[in-house]
């Protein structure tokens, strides 16, 4: 079995029962995202893909014990340096971590994943996550459309590739949509 193919099989057993949005569909789609966004660039193809399927395997927010994604990459057959690069494509993805990506791998890996977070399928994941943790929806510091505040409508701003800033633009502008909406029918003033 390839590295590619026994690393998706590694991430669908961890992933198998995510009830945050932090699932193996979340993984397949940053997944075909960073094939799209790495179409004509030099990059170390194999170390990307093995970085998407594994960028959230130890997320802090989900509760996972370290070292599994080493473990994993120990079990595969490449080189100490192309794990320790996975390793660091992982480490910069991090919205949380405020890493500046330090190659254009990271870059691509970082707008990846922060598009799947943003758009129609971001306020899906934002939703789902919040209500896997019981966070209310109210308008609280705390809640869930808060987090728009926080974090989703900055990420469109911080894309790096062309093509994410691209794709990033037409998904702002939906959850703008939506947030404006959603404050709109909160206070009744809707019409």
């Amino acid at each position: 079995m390839d590295v590619i193919q026994a690393t998706r099989k590694f991430v669908e057993t961890i992933h198998a029962n995510d009830q945050t949005g932090h699932d193996i569909a979340h993984i397949e789609r940053v997944v075909r995202l960073v094939e799209r966004l790495m179409e004509n660039e030099p990059v170390d193809r194999t170390g990307l893909l093995l970085a998407a399927y594994l960028h959230d395997v130890e997320d802090h927010k989900l509760g996972r014990p370290k070292e599994l994604v080493k473990q994993h990459l120990a079990s595969l057959d490449i080189t100490e340096e192309r794990a320790s690069f996975v390793e660091a494509l992982i480490d910069e993805v991090s919205f949380s971590k405020g890493m500046t990506p330090t190659t254009r791998e990271s870059e691509i890996l970082q707008d990846a994943d922060r598009l799947d977070a943003i758009g129609a399928i971001g306020i899906a994941r934002t939703f789902q996550f919040a209500g896997s943790r019981g966070t209310p929806l109210d308008l609280s510091e705390d809640s869930a459309i808060q987090h728009f505040q926080d974090k989703l409508l900055k990420l469109a701003s911080m894309m790096h590739t062309k093509e994410a800033k691209r794709l990033a633009h037409s998904r702002h502008v939906f959850m703008e949509r939506f947030y404006n909406q959603f404050h709109e029918e909160w206070d009744g003033m809707d019409t």
